[in-house]
């Protein structure tokens, strides 16, 4: 009564005692306990611990312990009392007993049949379930942090996040930074969930964005918010701006915005110098294994060129020539008349876009109606077999268009170019992300052309007539109903053209379709047709769709899968004069026509396992299902009765198609070493198969380069390598005939056994960066073209004409010099010298050859811009400088001399501005300021021998992006 009452240490050790005494020893056990918790002398604590180990043999022993502690320990029942707090020692007497354990903020346990045996400890382990509620809490930003009930206290969660919390109000405390902080109470009701709801109100300041271009793109965390120079409210705290710019590297920086102050940031854009096309992976200028020119966006829109032809001349080693049908580009020294431009590759964003008949390639109307979605032109000068394959036999031309868009927007666009051209275009562009968006296009031009005056060839009997009649006194007696013709050809070289084109990204998926189409007068005599007439026309379609995958895996490993569907459909009309023995022949045309869609697939990895070693290997396959050729002479009579004779498929009936489906199979390998941040080896081979060539051995593509920085601004390049050019189906398969009252008779035979053209090329480049815009560089080369194409014979029965493989190699040896400063604030300055030397290495047979034809020895380049009035007015120029050009009469054997067109001086001025109504954009200008008359060469089917080529021509365009 008295420890009720008063409880004292000492009377509950005597009760222990005492019920010791009366050998009730679960009771003294548990008063011994007792004891022992409340004793605070260490040194009356072994007495009692001896009392405890004397009778614990006569206890069953239960040992209690919760998870949390502290729980209140019932025996068998509530009423009888709690016999402690866990974790609690207890002696009871043997049997079966139920363990009732209470702890508040928890729900009750129990643990029945515990069985206590005398002598012996049981041991009970219950753990507590909490009883508790969820807090679920939710609001407009992310990465907020929760903490309850202590406003200083640790970090609960941080939102979006579930707090579990015992049932009562609470309250919670958010904060983030760079924004106010704020408090909310909960009510937390038990197993029930509640939502908590926030809105943090954020902390500005102000964010200056400088940069040394106008006009560049500032985002702040992945936001567009303006462009430079731009003065932004933003959210305190550390932001991350981009700044970006067409034609410039992204500049990325962390800022720390501190609120209601200013803060400013001065940027400075680099030049953006990436090639794809060297190595089909972007990488700088400086380290592309190759000779690489950039011509940029900002030099495309101050000069206005109105095609890719038009913006290649003046690059160092470039040389354009328009035969009246095509522009051809040649690059050191070879442009070949009659060759298509099939010795040069032309790409769009990497996709192959030589035809699949003559494998012509793409520089005017022919490629585009204009050059608004163009961002960048990239010329690689050298043989690119290594990657391409044939037609990357002198160079590489990658035009690339604009990248994923950043903004909404539409666009459209007038204007005039060249000879009466006036074309209109439309465009969209939305982005669906940060890695996604899409943009199209449509264009379409017309063209009067311009007229032309052949004053050598008037009154001309071409080569399908026979000589004219002559009088007693030996004077032409000319037929006006034959080929009457006063010198002057007009309205003879108009056409119409129409492109369609877009892209689509997805994240590491991407799609790129291109449709163009261009229908064009001939007004060059080819094949001895008609001049001074509008009856010659050609009509070239090429389009594509095409789908690419390219994931990137980590640093180490990037793939690229693409598909694509191609098509390519010519047709022409080739307008002759009636021979002069057939006075009943009225009308006299050849329809010819080309079809092919094929397929191509390609499957390409990098894989890079170290940062000094790349390795690119690859495989590509081209299936051509129709590759369908026709041709069908007619002849109209003065009766109106048309006769067809079909010479393709030779002495075929009419709509019979000559079909010729092949296949091109291709493997490639790069190995890119980099021992150090001065040292480059890159190294490779691309071996393809065709079904055309009769040796079906794959055909090798070696090249190595190597690399070299000796000092900082220092860049060497050494080079070499081989290239190889398939023959065409037209080279291989086209043949013509004539018919005749026995029969017909061939004057253009198929030559299937031709092989493939080889060059072997080597290259010194040096570059030496004078500061961060202006450079120097120096290049020389040698260049051994073998086992050429050539066109043989004079389109007779006695001589048809036929392709073959001439032995008479061709020497090019050059060098090249430039001197540039980079676009940057809407200055540019280049000036540049390009020297070629190209021969015929004779043989001993036939094949004597003079000087090689449509090679200029020497050319320069003078080019600039400078800013008068900001970017509402700009100026550039272009002066280009060329020597004359040898023409076709290469045959030494020849009684028809070898001569030369005229040098060349022409001086292009163009106005250019921007201003920020409406994104409106335009350019006036004019190109061959003193209207220097010059001509080109053309091939040897062509009755003019030297083409004018453009005057003087006037430019003008208006573009609005709203």
């Amino acid at each position: 009564m008295s420890n009720r009452l008063v409880p004292n240490r000492n009377v509950i050790f005597n009760i222990a005692r005492t019920y010791e005494a009366l050998q009730e020893y679960p009771d003294a056990f548990r008063y011994y306990v007792l004891a022992l918790e409340q004793e605070p002398n260490a040194a009356r604590r072994p007495a009692i611990e001896e009392a405890l180990a004397r009778i614990r043999p006569n206890v069953a022993v239960i040992n209690v312990q919760t998870d949390p502690p502290g729980a209140t320990v019932y025996i068998n029942r509530r009423d009888l009392g709690g016999r402690g707090n866990t974790p609690r020692l207890l002696g009871y007497q043997p049997g079966k007993h139920k363990i009732i354990v209470d702890l508040e903020g928890y729900e009750p346990a129990e643990v029945e049949n515990v069985e206590a045996k005398v002598g012996e400890q049981t041991n009970v382990a219950i753990k507590l379930k909490r009883i508790v509620g969820t807090v679920r809490v939710v609001g407009e930003t992310a990465g907020t942090q929760v903490r309850v009930n202590d406003a200083t206290g640790p970090v609960a969660c941080s939102a979006p996040c579930d707090l579990t919390l015992p049932p009562g109000r609470h309250r919670l405390y958010l904060s983030q930074e760079g924004y106010q902080p704020s408090e909310q109470d909960v009510n937390v009701a038990a197993g029930t969930t509640v939502a908590a709801r926030y809105r943090l109100n954020p902390l500005t300041g102000s964010l200056v964005v400088n940069a040394d271009e106008r006009d560049a793109l500032v985002e702040v965390d992945g936001k567009p918010m303006g462009f430079t120079p731009a003065v932004l409210n933003v959210q305190s705290g550390q932001r991350r701006v981009r700044v970006s710019l067409r034609g410039f590297r992204p500049v990325e920086q962390a800022v720390n915005v501190v609120a209601s102050q200013q803060t400013r940031i001065d940027l400075s854009l680099r030049q953006l110098e990436e090639v794809e096309a060297a190595s089909r992976s972007t990488e700088a200028v400086e380290d592309a294994p190759g000779s690489v020119t950039i011509i940029p966006g900002q030099e495309l829109r101050a000069m206005g060129y109105p095609t890719v032809a038009e913006a290649l001349r003046g690059v160092r080693g470039l040389y354009t020539t328009y035969d009246g049908a095509y522009t051809f580009a040649g690059v050191r020294g070879i442009n070949l008349p009659g060759d298509f431009g099939n010795r040069m590759l032309t790409l769009l964003n990497g996709h192959s876009m030589n035809d699949s008949w003559v494998n012509l390639s793409y520089f005017d109307y022919l490629a585009r109606t204009d050059l608004e979605d163009v961002e960048r032109i990239e010329i690689v000068r050298g043989p690119g077999s290594v990657l391409y394959g044939t037609g990357a036999f002198s160079g590489v031309v990658n035009i690339v268009t604009k990248g994923r868009p950043t903004s909404t927007s539409v666009g459209l666009g007038v204007g005039t170019a060249d000879n009466s051209l006036v074309r209109g275009r439309a465009s969209f562009q939305l982005p669906l992300g940060r890695d996604s968006g899409v943009w199209m296009s449509v264009g379409a031009a017309r063209s009067l052309g311009r007229d032309y005056y052949f004053g050598d060839y008037k009154n001309h009997p071409t080569s399908s007539d026979l000589p004219p009649a002559v009088d007693n006194e030996g004077n032409p007696i000319y037929n006006p109903n034959r080929y009457d013709f006063d010198g002057h050809s007009r309205g003879n070289d108009k056409f119409t053209v129409g492109t369609f084109q877009g892209r689509l990204w997805l994240k590491s998926f991407s799609a790129q379709w291109y449709l163009n189409s261009r229908s064009k007068t001939i007004p060059n005599g080819v094949a001895t047709t008609q001049l001074g007439v509008d009856k010659t026309f050609y009509k070239d379609t090429r389009g594509f769709l095409e789908l690419s995958l390219a994931p990137r895996f980590g640093d180490k490993l990037a793939t690229l899968t693409r598909a694509s569907i191609n098509m390519y459909q010519f047709e022409d009309q080739l307008s002759y004069y009636a021979p002069s023995i057939d006075e009943t022949l009225t009308d006299l045309y050849d329809r010819e026509t080309f079809d092919d869609i094929w397929l191509l697939a390609e499957q390409r990895v990098e894989f890079s396992p170290i940062p000094q070693l790349r390795i690119t290997a690859g495989a590509e396959a081209q299936i051509h299902f129709t590759a369908t050729q026709t041709g069908v002479n007619t002849a109209c009579g003065s009766e109106g009765v048309c006769t067809p004779f079909v010479y393709l498929p030779l002495a075929g009936n009419v709509g019979d198609l000559d079909k010729h489906p092949y296949n091109i199979l291709a493997a490639y390998a790069l190995v890119d070493i980099m021992p150090s941040e001065r040292l480059r080896i890159s190294a490779g081979s691309r071996f393809d198969y065709y079904s055309t060539l009769e040796d079906p051995t794959p055909v090798p593509s070696p090249r190595i380069a190597l690399i070299v920085k000796p000092y900082e601004g220092g860049n060497l390049k050494i080079t070499g390598g081989r290239a190889f050019r398939a023959p065409s189906i037209q080279e291989l398969f086209y043949g013509y005939a004539v018919p005749t009252a026995d029969g017909y008779e061939e004057w253009y035979k198929p030559a299937p056994k031709l092989e493939p053209e080889n060059v072997w090329s080597g290259e010194v480049e040096f570059t030496h960066r004078l500061s961060s815009t202006v450079s120097a560089l120096g290049a020389g080369y040698v260049n051994h073209l073998s086992n050429l194409i050539f066109q043989q014979g004079s389109q007779t029965f006695e001589d048809p004409t036929r392709y073959e493989n001439t032995g008479v190699p061709i020497l090019v040896i050059g060098g090249e010099a430039e001197l540039r400063r980079e676009w940057r604030q809407g200055w540019m300055a280049s000036v540049s010298y390009s020297y070629a030397k190209a021969q015929y290495l004779e043989d001993a047979g036939e094949n004597q050859l003079r000087a090689v034809p449509n090679s200029p020895e020497h050319m320069a380049s003078v080019r600039g811009a400078v800013p008068l009035f900001g970017k509402a007015l700009g100026l550039a120029s272009r002066l280009t400088v060329e020597a004359p050009r040898y023409d076709r009469n290469v045959r030494a054997t020849s009684e028809i001399e070898q001569t030369q067109t005229e040098p060349v001086v022409i001086w292009d001025l163009v106005l250019s501005g921007q201003v920020d109504v409406g994104g409106l954009r335009y350019n006036v200008g004019v190109y061959n300021v003193g209207d220097w008359q010059w001509t080109a060469p053309t091939a040897a089917q062509y009755t003019i021998a030297k083409f004018p080529q453009n005057g003087r021509t006037f430019l003008a365009s208006l573009n609005m992006n709203l």
